[in-house]
């Protein structure tokens, strides 16, 4: 259909192009009219040689095919029957022992033998009652128990030096003193306990005065022991 028009159209325009030649060799004498019909020839020529006509398509419907798809029933399978299965329960005699086991014979200790002391001889002391303790190892401390403080012999008594510093300042103070006071009555191992005025020489003469001194010892069950004593020192002005 396309290149039939195509060919009436050209056709068409050869037919017209041939009149207007025509028209044009029938008056020669106008040059110019010719000219400009000739110009015209060529231009639809050229215009009918580049213009491209659409190409005519004739689209026919088609007919849509509905597609039916038939499937074959296929019934379920029939459920599986679960069996049961039963566990026995295996048990087993355990034998319980005799609550009343023969009774073990008694185990019979052997007697001790008795044994008779052997004879003293006729010169051995018989000693009755408590044996004395043993002597202490340490001081003890006078005053407690059975233990007697030591007294002070006054003939042995040393009078403390009062200090000068504490002198010219007028000030007086008191040193409490703990010494071990030995079997024969002297005087060792002298510490300060406590002084009300420290660092003004109390603590100094209190200890160079009672070193000189002596006591009658302390007692325990009649005997003479060493027994840790305080001694009181105090210093007074006049």
């Amino acid at each position: 259909m396309a290149d039939q028009r195509q060919r009436l159209a050209l056709d068409a325009k050869l037919q017209a192009e041939d009149a207007l030649y025509r028209e044009m060799f029938e008056r020669r004498d106008d040059n110019k009219i010719l000219w400009i019909a000739l110009g015209l020839a060529v231009l639809v020529h050229v215009g009918v040689l580049l213009i491209k006509f659409p190409e005519w398509k004739t689209i026919l419907p088609q007919d849509e095919k509905k597609v039916i798809v038939v499937r074959k029933y296929v019934p379920p399978p029939p459920p599986v029957e679960r069996k049961q299965i039963v566990q026995q329960k295996i048990t087993r005699k355990v034998p319980i022992p005799d609550p009343t086991p023969d009774e073990p014979e008694p185990i019979r200790e052997p007697e001790p033998e008795i044994l008779e002391p052997a004879p003293l001889p006729p010169d051995a002391e018989v000693l009755l009652g408590d044996p004395e303790p043993p002597p202490p190892s340490g001081p003890l401390l006078a005053g407690v128990g059975d233990v007697t403080n030591p007294v002070r012999i006054e003939a042995t008594y040393v009078k403390p030096e009062y200090p000068d510093l504490a002198r010219q300042a007028r000030l007086e103070g008191n040193v409490i003193l703990q010494a071990v006071v030995t079997k024969d009555g002297t005087v060792e191992d002298v510490k300060v306990l406590r002084v009300d005025k420290p660092n003004l020489g109390f603590e100094t003469a209190a200890v160079d005065a009672v070193k000189q001194w002596r006591y009658k010892p302390a007692m325990q069950n009649g005997r003479p022991v060493d027994v840790y004593f305080t001694i009181n020192v105090s210093f007074t002005l006049h």
